[in-house]
């Protein structure tokens, strides 16, 4: 009985840990994502750009064409 009673604080202990290592990795897991998702954003943005980059440089060669008639 006394082995018993001597081991509870033990599992508790233990359940309390894995409760906490659970909502660890839950957290990893969700800035994981937040991240994964900025990423991308940051991946759709240099797209966006080097599509405004080119599409500067043909008006440029447009008006500099316009210009020298």
């Amino acid at each position: 009985m006394f082995m018993i009673m001597h081991c509870l604080p033990i599992e508790k202990s233990n359940l309390v840990i894995k409760e906490l290592v659970k909502e660890n990795d839950e957290e990893k897991e969700r800035l994981n994502g937040v991240i994964a998702g900025l990423l991308a954003k940051k991946e759709k943005d240099k797209v966006d750009k080097d599509v405004m980059l080119n599409r500067m440089s043909q008006i440029e060669a447009m008006l500099t064409a316009m210009v020298q008639r």
